[in-house]
C-alpha cells in the first residue's frame, strides 16, 4: 500500500522536489546544521507538554533539499507543528484525515506549497526542507503525553538525537504537583541542574553546546494523596472537568498486598534461539526467585507443544522454587510456535473460586505457526477458557510487525491485561524485569468509581443532579503497589461539592472509600480538559483494538481528535503556505533556472516504500506516534524570496 500519490503537478520543480522527498536520502556533506535547539516541557501532575523548537541554516552558496527527524516517545502524540520562513509563521491545522489529504492534492495541484502530516512511524517525526543558500528556518513542535507512576516513581525521558549539527542545545523541564515532590533526579546523566523551586515545584535545565551521548531521563516522587485521593478541578466552556487520583498505600490500608496464582508462560521456538533465550532464563530466574511464600505458581513452556513444569499451580517455597528454575534453566529455544494451546493450557489451570489474583506472564517474540495460527480465532478461544478472569500480562520480545503486537495487545486488553514491547538491546533483561515489578503486587482489585454531584440552587437549596459523566479510568479494575488510577471526567458547572466512591478488595476484604470535595476550579488545573481528552481517546483506541473499527468509535476518536487538536490514526496535520505568485510567473523563474523537464513527468507517483496491504488491513490502529511528510517546502522558499 503506497503511502499516496501526487497526479497532474504542472511545475517540474514539484514534481523534483517530491520525488526527492519521498526518495532520496538527506545530503551527505552536513550542508545544514542547527543552530539551537530549544526543548520546553511541562509536567503537571504527571500530564506532559513538550515543545521542540529547531532553528535550521544552510551554511552553503547553493539552494539545498534535505531531511530531519526528532525522536518522540512512543505513548505521545503530536498537537502542533508549524514552521516560520523569513519571519512568518505557517501553523498547521488538524483536519480529518480524508479531507486533509484532499486539501493537500487540490494545494499540490494548483502549485500550491503544501504539507501534510499523518500517522505512519513510531518514535520518529521526520519532515523535509527545502533551503535557499545561507537561508534559516525555524521549526516548531509540540507534543503530549501522560506519565503512569510505577513503583512509586514517575519517570519522563527526554530524547536528546539529531540527524544534524546541534550547535546550542537548550532543555528546560518544569514538575508541578497538586502532593509534595520528595526527590527528582537525572539518573545516569551527568551535567543537568536539578533545583528545587517549592515545596510542590521542581525543574531540570540543561545546556550544551552539542548533543550528549545519551538521553535525558528525569525521576521523581511525590507525597501521596490521601486515602479517597486528590480531586482536582477545572472549568471551561460552561463545561467542567474533573480529575481523582486514587493511590493508597500498604500502609494507608493497614494491610499487606494480594496473594497471587501466577503462570508464566514462555516462548521457546526456534526464533528465541540465542541471546533472546538466554536472557529470557536470567530474566525468569530472577522473578521466580523472588516469588513470596503466600504465591501460587507454575512456569510453562511452548514451540510446538506444551511444556509444563507442573500439571497445577504450586505453592512457593525454597523446594519448588529451585526445581522450577532448573526447569527454566535446562530448556533451549526450537520448534514453531503453539500460542494458543499455551494459553489455554494456563487458563485452565486457575481455580475460579480462589481468593488469589490471577495473573498470566506471557512472553514471546512472533507469531502464531502451529495449532491454531488465526489470531481471531486465538483470541476467541483464550477469551471463552478465561472464566477465572485472569490478567494477561503480555511481553512482545524482539516484535516489529504491527499485526502482530496489535494482536497481542488486543488479547491482553480483553483479557484484564496490558501488552508491552521489548527489542534485544543490552538493557532488555532490566526493562522486562522491571516490567514484572509493576504487575507483581497487586494491592487492590475489583475497582469500581461512583460520583455525584451537588449543586447549589438559586434558592439556596441544594440538589444532587450535578452528575459526573463521560468517565474515563486509567487504572482499570487493579491497583498494583507504587501506582495510581486516575479517573477523569465532566461535571455540570455550578456544582457545589463532588462525592466520590470506590468500592474495592484488599486482602482484608471489601472496602469502601468516601469522599467529598468543594469543588473549586483553578487556573493551574487547565491541563485537565486535554488530559481527559488524551485519555479517553486512548480508551477508545484501545477498544478499537478489541472491537475492530466499528462506525462509532471510529467517529467518537475523530471528533474528540478534531476538538482538542490531536493527531490521531484518523486525522492528519495539514499546513499550507498562501501563494499569490500566478503560475506563468513560477514558471518563468523555474525556466530561468531548471533544464526542461520532459512533459512525461507531469503525471507522476512518488516512489515510496512498499508495505504488505493484507498486513496493513489486519493491523488495528494503534495509538502510534507520526511519521511526518512535509512536502513542498522548496516552492516556499523560492517564492517568497522571488516576490520580494
Amino acid at each position: 500500500m503506497k503511502i499516496g500519490s501526487i497526479k497532474q503537478i504542472c511545475l517540474p520543480i514539484i514534481i523534483l522536489f517530491l520525488i526527492f522527498l519521498a526518495a532520496s536520502p538527506a545530503t551527505s556533506a552536513q550542508p545544514l546544521v542547527v543552530d539551537y535547539m530549544d526543548i520546553d516541557v511541562d509536567i503537571n501532575n504527571g500530564y506532559v507538554i513538550t515543545t521542540v523548537e529547531e532553528k535550521l541554516t544552510n551554511q552553503m552558496d547553493d539552494a539545498v533539499f534535505d531531511d530531519f527527524s526528532i525522536f518522540l516517545p512512543e505513548e505521545a502524540f503530536i498537537s502542533g507543528f508549524s514552521i516560520i520562513i523569513d519571519g512568518e509563521e505557517y501553523k498547521s491545522s488538524v483536519l480529518p484525515k480524508e479531507e486533509a489529504s484532499e486539501k493537500f492534492e487540490e494545494a499540490t495541484s494548483e502549485g500550491k506549497t503544501a504539507g501534510l502530516l499523518e500517522t505512519e512511524d513510531r518514535n520518529r517525526f521526520a519532515y523535509a526542507l527545502s533551503f535557499e543558500p545561507h537561508q534559516s528556518i525555524v521549526v516548531r513542535l509540540t507534543y503530549e503525553q501522560a506519565l503512569k507512576k510505577a513503583l512509586g516513581e514517575y519517570e519522563y525521558t527526554q530524547f536528546l538525537r539529531s540527524d544534524h549539527d546541534v550547535n546550542n542545545l537548550s532543555v528546560n523541564i518544569s514538575i508541578s504537583s497538586v502532593n509534595k515532590i520528595l526527590s527528582l533526579d537525572t539518573p545516569g546523566f551527568t551535567g543537568a541542574n536539578v533545583e528545587y523551586l517549592s515545596i510542590t515545584d521542581g525543574q531540570v535545565t540543561y545546556n550544551a553546546d552539542s548533543l550528549p551521548d545519551s538521553d535525558l531521563t528525569v525521576v521523581f516522587t511525590t507525597n501521596n494523596p490521601p486515602l479517597t485521593g486528590d480531586i482536582l478541578f477545572y472549568e471551561i466552556d460552561d463545561q467542567g472537568y474533573m480529575m481523582h487520583v486514587f493511590s493508597p498505600t500498604e500502609e494507608d490500608l493497614g494491610t499487606t498486598a494480594l496473594s497471587k496464582d501466577i503462570i508464566f508462560v514462555i516462548d521457546k521456538s526456534g526464533s528465541m534461539r540465542g541471546v533472546k533465550i538466554d536472557q529470557v532464563k536470567r530474566v525468569f530466574t530472577n522473578i521466580i526467585y523472588g516469588l513470596p511464600s503466600n504465591d501460587r505458581f507454575n512456569v510453562i513452556f511452548f514451540d510446538g507443544y506444551v511444556h509444563t513444569y507442573s500439571n497445577q499451580l504450586m505453592q512457593v517455597n525454597s523446594s519448588t522454587k529451585k526445581k522450577s528454575i532448573e526447569f527454566v534453566n535446562e530448556l533451549d529455544a526450537d520448534g514453531s510456535t503453539n500460542i494458543n494451546d499455551a494459553l489455554v493450557t494456563a487458563l485452565r489451570m486457575f481455580e475460579n473460586e480462589s481468593e488469589n489474583v490471577p495473573i498470566i506472564v506471557f512472553l514471546t517474540d512472533g507469531e502464531p505457526t502451529a495449532g491454531v495460527t488465526s489470531p481471531y480465532m486465538i483470541r476467541e478461544n483464550i477469551k471463552e477458557t478465561n472464566t477465572a478472569e485472569v490478567s494477561i500480562f503480555t511481553i512482545a520480545f524482539g516484535i516489529d510487525q504491527e499485526s502482530y503486537y496489535d494482536f497481542l495487545k488486543g488479547m491482553s486488553l480483553e483479557n484484564y491485561g496490558k501488552a508491552e514491547r521489548f527489542y534485544l538491546a543490552d538493557d532488555s533483561e532490566e526493562g522486562i524485569g522491571d516490567f514484572y515489578q509493576t504487575i507483581s503486587t497487586p494491592l487492590i482489585t475489583d475497582m469500581k468509581f461512583t460520583y455525584s454531584g451537588q449543586v447549589l440552587e438559586k434558592n439556596g437549596k441544594s440538589s444532587y443532579n450535578g452528575q459526573v459523566s463521560e468517565i474515563v479510568n486509567t487504572g482499570k479494575n487493579n491497583l498494583f503497589a507504587g501506582s495510581d488510577a486516575i479517573v477523569l471526567g465532566k461535571y455540570r458547572p455550578g456544582t457545589h461539592t463532588v462525592t466520590s466512591m470506590v468500592e474495592a478488595t484488599t486482602r482484608t476484604g471489601k472496602q469502601d472509600f468516601t469522599g467529598q470535595v468543594t469543588v473549586i476550579s483553578k487556573e493551574e488545573n487547565a491541563f485537565i480538559p486535554r488530559l481527559w481528552a488524551y485519555t479517553t481517546i486512548n480508551d477508545l483506541m484501545n477498544r478499537i483494538e478489541v472491537e475492530g473499527e466499528t462506525e462509532e468509535l471510529v467517529s467518537s476518536v475523530t471528533d474528540l481528535s478534531l476538538e482538542f487538536g490531536f493527531v490521531t490514526p484518523y486525522t492528519s496535520l495539514f499546513v499550507e503556505i498562501p501563494d499569490a505568485t500566478t503560475t506563468d510567473e513560477v514558471e518563468k523563474m523555474v525556466s530561468d533556472e531548471m533544464e526542461p523537464v520532459d512533459e512525461a513527468c507531469v503525471e507522476a507517483e512518488i516512489p515510496t516504500e512498499e508495505v504488505d496491504s493484507e498486513a496493513a488491513e489486519e493491523a488495528l490502529p494503534g495509538f502510534e506516534i507520526i511519521y511526518s511528510i512535509v512536502g513542498m517546502m522548496a516552492v516556499a522558499c523560492l517564492l517568497l524570496r522571488r516576490r520580494n
